[in-house]
């Protein structure tokens, strides 16, 4: 067994790697048992410029490739186009036997408060909130190769192959109901937070002091452009940006940004360095400098 009791693992890219570290920021600062956690960045496709990014937030972070990705040859396309198998990059949180429990995050979350409770209170097998699998806990029963080729196996030999959502699809048709599954609430995976997506702005308003974890599904990406409608397959973007604007749970991702960038990232303009000699977070400009 490793040192540390659990791992958080987060599947990410280099279109995400800014993504990734301000969640592993959110995760360092709100996450009582963070301490008791090593991190691995799962990846196909990261550039070294993206991995001294997140190293900023977390020096021995470990990176991590597929295990066996021989299954991808299979499928001809996913949720991000053809020739992207990024998101069977969570069935790598399976694997991790030699911790006490496995935590998987998509990398597109932002932790808000502590959810250490679903961690300690999973009792060996899989807790996820049905149907989007954003947020995993894989207890010891499942961990290991038997669950990850068992995953393999079903996704390349079922119906939903080709369909967009692979990964989420072959969580479903395994561990739906049965006595190795723990549903979780929505505040673990929230993304009813509007901006042409589940819910509105209000709603999370309303559970905003229950909300755990944000997850910025779909094309409501803070981090990302506006959407210029080239390709469908592009989701590192925001469809609905004016929305976006007026939407609490983008702006609390823009704070996280800030934090991050002022306690990790060197200042370069004199407002970021003002910012980091006074750790505050400029809301105008300061005539003054």
């Amino acid at each position: 067994m490793k040192e540390k009791k659990y791992v958080i693992c987060i599947a990410t890219s280099t279109d995400f790697a800014i993504a990734t570290a301000v969640l592993i920021y959110s995760l360092k600062k709100n996450l009582r048992v963070y301490n008791d956690c090593d991190v691995k960045v799962l990846y196909n496709n990261l550039d070294s410029h993206s991995q001294n990014l997140i190293r900023k937030v977390k020096e021995d972070v470990i990176f991590e490739g597929p295990k066996d990705n021989s299954f991808y040859k299979h499928i001809d396309k996913t949720i991000y186009g053809k020739d992207n198998y990024d998101v069977y990059l969570s069935f790598e949180c399976l694997h991790q036997d030699e911790y006490q429990k496995s935590i998987y995050l998509d990398a597109d979350m932002l932790c808000i408060k502590d959810f250490s409770g679903i961690i300690l209170g999973n009792e060996g097998g899989i807790s996820w909130r049905i149907p989007n699998l954003g947020t995993i806990v894989v207890g010891e029963r499942l961990l290991g190769s038997e669950t990850y080729y068992k995953f393999i196996d079903a996704a390349i030999k079922h119906k939903f192959v080709n369909n967009p959502g692979g990964d989420q699809d072959t969580l479903r048709f395994l561990y739906t109901v049965g006595s190795d599954v723990q549903p979780i609430h929505e505040k673990y995976n929230f993304q009813a937070f509007g901006c042409g997506g589940p819910g509105t702005n209000k709603n999370f308003l309303d559970q905003k002091d229950d909300v755990r974890v944000i997850h910025y599904s779909g094309r409501r990406k803070p981090w990302g452009g506006v959407y210029d409608g080239r390709s469908l397959d592009e989701k590192n973007c925001m469809s609905y940006p004016y929305m976006c604007f007026h939407s609490e749970a983008i702006r609390i991702w823009y704070r996280y940004y800030e934090e991050f960038k002022i306690t990790h990232i060197s200042g370069n303009t004199k407002f970021e360095l003002y910012q980091v000699q006074n750790g505050t977070i400029i809301e105008d400009t300061l005539v003054a400098l």
